[in-house]
């Protein structure tokens, strides 16, 4: 369900149109072009507004910290040699 909220919306839609603006006659297609413009620049701005709250709390029903610091290096990493 996450995949289909943030999942590409405007490729599509751009497509689609432009298929059927050149396989039906219509008189509107530069205001649909608008229309569909608009929609995806909205979709943009609504889906980067809210990815980061969502995933965050989805993490936590998960149970994980969305806050804890996953760069550890695990315990049998070796530090780098040192030159002299």
């Amino acid at each position: 369900m996450t995949l289909a909220f943030f999942g590409i919306r405007g490729v599509g839609s751009f497509y689609y149109l432009a298929y059927g603006l050149n396989h039906m006659p219509m008189s509107a297609g530069e205001r649909l072009w608008a229309i569909v413009g608009l929609v995806a620049l909205f979709s943009i701005l609504l889906h980067g507004l809210t990815v980061t709250p969502v995933m965050r709390q989805l993490d936590r029903r998960q149970g994980r910290d969305p806050d804890a610091d996953d760069a550890h290096q695990p315990s049998d990493a070796q530090a780098p040699a040192s030159r002299s």
